[in-house]
């Protein structure tokens, strides 16, 4: 069987040395694998090269508006925030289907698979499909039905793949309930094993004064309504132990409110915010943490957590956590194995559980254990490799058989 060589279609990937890119960590362990790999993405308005090779990755990058200072699509909070949030997005939109289906079809030649992330590269992949007849994959990530528009296109790409995989249960069933399937599978995006790890404490609670005898409570997000932290805040009334308190790092736009409601509740003892906290810090911030709480919710708009990727970074750090059941979530967690699963926007059943953890050591190194276990296993990138390779395997069966 010949071995695939596909382009992938993505709206994001590495912008510079340093930079992450979950795409990037599953593309260069499948060229590892033997597979060939083109990428096609859009620009970054900063300093991205037109064209480079990283890894044995070879990456076309396509501007779509100029000057490129003014693009304003892609990155900076990714294509759906800047088309709901810029008029300037909504403009340069048709000019950036265009530039990603030309330079899509430029680089096509030789590729027997086309594989595209989230549904705008779904719709370029399928197009190509159209006129080539190579085979394509979607990766999903999130499913938004919108405007009737948006559904339309959505259906039209999610019926029109050879195969489609779905980060979680969550994300799949959402598809299943609208549109009949050819093909698809749960295939989880991983984090990087080899930063989020087990470790030892480096002392960060010195910095903000918290005691090495104190047990911490940790929670990272943006300050938004679908991360329920107003529930965590309440939760902290209920917490029983004095030897606990809550640790809570990001930023957003309801920072203010979470603040004046820590304040009016007379809470400013339990809860500390520490602001933003840099990529490289999370997993030492995770390793400082005794328990860490995912108090997220479906929001006024419909919109949770279509997986738990900080949920996915604490377990894999061997944190036992607490977090709401929604979305993909109850994928991550497994119910009094590796933490706990409570109802979303009940802050008494959060304290409630962390009560029990805060009091039960033994439960939590038990529950440590099994996080980490749990987290190598089921969304590891070698997992997730695996699967995908299998796919592509299976696909090129079809295609000659």
């Amino acid at each position: 069987m010949a071995e695939p060589k596909v382009l992938q279609l993505v709206t994001s990937f590495l912008r510079f040395k340093g930079d992450y890119s979950f795409n990037y960590e599953f593309m260069s362990r499948l060229v590892k694998k033997g597979v060939g790999i083109d990428v096609v993405v859009p620009h970054n308005r900063e300093n991205s090269l037109g064209f480079e090779e990283v890894d044995g990755i070879r990456i076309h990058r396509f501007q779509y508006f100029f000057p490129k200072q003014w693009q304003r699509i892609a990155y900076h909070g990714g294509v759906a925030f800047n088309l709901a949030n810029s008029l300037v997005a909504k403009i340069q939109f048709p000019f950036f289907m265009l530039s990603f289906f030309l330079k899509a079809l430029g680089n096509s030649r030789g590729k027997n698979i086309i594989h595209a992330q989230w549904i705008p590269s779904g719709l370029v992949g399928i197009i190509l499909k159209k006129l080539t007849g190579k085979p394509v994959v979607l990766w999903v990530h999130r499913m938004v039905f919108g405007n009737f528009i948006q559904t339309a296109l959505t259906k039209f790409v999610l019926r029109n793949c050879d195969f489609v995989m779905f980060n979680s249960s969550y994300t799949l069933e959402k598809a299943k309930a609208v549109v009949k399937l050819k093909d698809f599978g749960i295939v989880s995006p991983s984090i990087d094993e080899k930063k989020f790890k087990v470790m030892t404490r480096v002392g960060l609670r010195k910095k903000i004064g918290v005691e090495n005898n104190k047990k911490i409570i940790f929670s990272i997000g943006r300050f938004v309504e679908k991360k329920g932290f107003v529930y965590l805040i309440e939760a902290m009334h209920y917490v029983k132990s004095d030897g606990a308190v809550c640790v809570i790092a990001g930023h957003g736009p309801l920072e203010k409110e979470l603040k004046q409601m820590v304040k009016g509740k007379g809470l400013s003892d339990k809860i500390i915010f520490i602001g933003e906290v840099q990529n490289a810090d999370v997993p030492l911030w995770m390793n400082e943490a005794d328990i860490v709480v995912i108090p997220s919710i479906v929001d006024s708009r419909g919109e949770t957590e279509t997986l738990g990727i900080v949920a996915l970074e604490a377990t894999a750090c061997g944190k036992p956590v607490i977090v709401s059941k929604v979305g993909g979530l109850i994928d991550v967690v497994k119910d009094g194995f590796n933490g706990f699963l409570v109802k979303p926007k009940n802050p008494k059943e959060i304290a409630k559980k962390l009560n029990i953890l805060l009091k039960d050591e033994i439960l939590r190194k038990r529950m440590s254990k099994n996080a980490r276990d749990y987290t190598e296993k089921n969304f590891s990138w070698y997992s997730a490799v695996e699967k995908g390779f299998e796919i592509y395997q299976k696909i090129l069966r079809l295609q000659k058989s």
